[in-house]
């Protein structure tokens, strides 16, 4: 959900507004009516430059980190959320909250026996040419 303030709301509400931000609220804010900053958390800042990244160029940097690798691993479809939280240290809701709130497709996961030790085994091979 996105929310638009005026400057000077910013100014008195400060320290309520960046809690709000910390915890999935986007906030614009206006000066005369005009959108002049975005507050936006920083991790789904982040996601969203990697995400670009990837759009642009798909093939693994030798720069990426844990965070890169992993949203890489999943938008290639080779973890599922679930394992792509659990690199990233967070809950699973909490990823597929970020993930919505900044329009990254949802995939429920290996539907097979097969996908999922498909899936393990392509977690293990990325973690080993991370490093």
């Amino acid at each position: 959900m996105v929310v638009s303030i005026s400057r000077t709301d910013l100014a008195r509400n400060t320290r309520q507004i960046v809690d709000q931000v910390r915890h999935g609220q986007t906030v614009i804010v206006q000066s005369y009516g005009e959108d002049q900053i975005v507050l936006l958390d920083a991790l789904d800042y982040r996601m969203m430059q990697i995400v670009v990244a990837y759009a642009l160029k798909p093939e693994v940097s030798e720069a990426e980190d844990d965070l890169g690798a992993a949203l890489r691993l999943y938008l290639d479809e080779q973890i599922s959320l679930a394992k792509a939280a659990e690199r990233l240290g967070l809950s699973r809701f909490d990823l597929m909250e970020r993930f919505e709130r900044l329009g990254i497709p949802l995939r429920s996961g290996p539907a097979t026996l097969e996908e999922a030790r498909s899936e393990d085994s392509s977690a293990q091979h990325g973690k080993s040419t991370a490093k």
